[in-house]
This record gives structure tokens, sequence and C-alpha cells, in this order.
């Protein structure tokens, strides 16, 4: 089994984000090395299945909320980055375990 760490949700990227969507939105959880087989859900799909809420944002470039609480918007450097992280927000809460081989450090 993978490690796992905590990561909080507005800081996940790439492929650590990816898997946490993946999680929530496939039919089975991948494999960290077959991540790439899945298909990302489009965030096109996500607002429209959940109703979710996107803007331009002030101080982050988009902000995104399922949640309908204000102060539960999540931000992304891209409209999809941010439906993403709003999506992970409302189904799994402000942090998440995601494999640990996943994290990039920048």
């Amino acid at each position: 089994m993978n490690h796992m760490v905590s990561v909080r949700t507005e800081e996940l990227t790439g492929p650590a984000l990816d898997w946490a969507i993946n999680a929530i939105e496939g039919d089975q959880q991948p494999d960290t090395g077959q991540l790439q087989l899945f298909a990302l859900p489009d965030a096109e799909q996500l607002i429209t299945k959940y109703g979710v809420w996107v803007d331009v944002g002030h101080r982050h470039p988009w902000l995104a909320d399922i949640t309908n609480d204000p102060f539960n918007r999540q931000p992304g450097e891209t409209r999809t980055i941010a439906v993403f992280r709003a999506m992970v927000f409302a189904k799994r809460g402000a942090t998440v375990k995601v494999p640990a081989e996943l994290i990039t450090n920048n």
C-alpha cells in the first residue's frame, strides 16, 4: 500500500489533485502509477452536476464553492483547479490524504 500524507485541500495541485478528483468521481480508485489511465471529469461537467459556484477572485485568480458558504471558497490558479479543489473540499474536507509520491515540491 502507498504511503499516504495529509495535504490541505487549497494546496492540492497536479497529480495529487487529479488523484483526489478520481477518488471522488471515478468508478475505482486509481493506483498512483496508473493515474494516466483514468479520464478526469471536465470542470464544466462538475459545475453542472454539482451546481458549483465559480468566479474570478480578487486575491486569487479564481474561486469556487459547492457548499454555499463564502468562507469555504477554494482558490485556484485556473478555473479548473478552483472547481476541482471545491469538489474535494465539499466531499473530503479541508485536509485530504493522498499518496506521498504524488506531492510535488516546488
